[in-house]
């Protein structure tokens, strides 16, 4: 429990204790990012969790060994394959891959959290900077029902559940956030600030006005895990952040804090050292012996050249 107004330290789940400010890498589960299965065994020492996104958790065949975010795949919502629509009260999404119809519906994301998560995120329906004013806030109001939603019909008592929050300036984050206020969630997270991170003083106003709505809940913020980045969010109030920043680099050959290095053709095994260095870095922690010795090992760091742009 916390006291009113007093940012928790520390949350507590099924699979142990996550300690706060936590860095949450993104893992992915089927074959379309391969790095993303050599680098999962070792996050257990790296990371205190890992986040996942519903449509991959879906292909999971074995949970994580530590514990488990589930987002709620709202994100899909941005494709253009994709389209929000209004059941009774609820959003939901429905998506067209190649002449096949899929329909998301809070329900399908609740019940496959509550089989496999520690922490759950509400189907939310992000406002990209583009959208007109009445989409906007369509989505906002379908986003807002469909986390009430949740919190009412939630029967796992151990799966904590954060709220989604979505907007498209401060004032509509603040009212989104307002209409939780009277909610059991375990916790708050925004979404939708991946595209609006160039203007990273508005970034930091939508963190200020959120975390004014939920002055003592744990509060999350969706996709932005750049070392400098993470660390103004959490001097600003933000408990958790997720990013899969750290092994997409890796993937690309580049290193955290080395911009204009590259390592061009690097093998799987590179990549994974890569992935780990990075990851250590987002999440402030040393490598374990286990990958330190790999790392030390191989020749990937004479190998890297400077790169023809800057990247990371």
């Amino acid at each position: 429990m916390t006291q009113p107004g007093k940012i928790p330290t520390l949350i507590q789940t099924a699979h142990g204790p996550v300690r706060l400010p936590a860095y949450l890498p993104v893992t992915t589960f089927g074959e379309k990012y391969p790095l993303d299965d050599l680098v999962r065994p070792y996050l257990p020492r790296i990371a205190q969790a890992v986040m996942v996104s519903f449509h991959y958790a879906k292909q999971m065949k074995e949970r994580p060994n530590l514990p488990l975010f589930i987002d709620s795949g709202g994100f899909a919502s941005l494709f253009e394959n994709a389209t929000v629509q209004k059941v009774g009260e609820l959003g939901v999404l429905q998506t067209n891959n190649e002449g096949v119809q899929e329909t998301l519906h809070p329900r399908d994301v609740l019940e496959f959290q509550e089989r496999h998560a520690d922490v759950a995120f509400t189907l939310d329906f992000p406002v990209p900077p583009s959208m007109g004013v009445r989409e906007a806030q369509r989505r906002l109001k379908l986003t807002i029902a469909n986390a009430r939603w949740a919190l009412e019909n939630r029967r796992r008592k151990d799966m904590l559940i954060f709220a989604c929050v979505q907007g498209w300036d401060v004032a509509s984050y603040r009212r989104c956030a307002e209409a939780y206020a009277d909610l059991p969630a375990d916790g708050i997270a925004i979404g939708g600030l991946v595209p609006r991170v160039s203007d990273f003083a508005t970034v930091l106003k939508i963190v200020k006005a959120v975390r004014g709505t939920a002055p003592d809940k744990p509060l999350h913020v969706f996709g932005l895990g750049k070392p400098g980045i993470v660390e103004a969010l959490y001097r600003h109030g933000v408990q958790s952040v997720d990013s899969s920043s750290y092994v997409k680099l890796a993937a690309d050959g580049r290193l955290w804090g080395h911009p204009n290095l590259h390592l061009a053709d690097a093998s799987p095994l590179e990549r994974l050292h890569l992935a780990l260095c990075n990851l250590a870095v987002a999440a402030q922690r040393t490598l374990p012996l286990s990958a330190s010795h790999l790392l030390f090992g191989s020749q990937w760091w004479d190998r890297m050249q400077p790169a023809t742009s800057p990247g990371g």
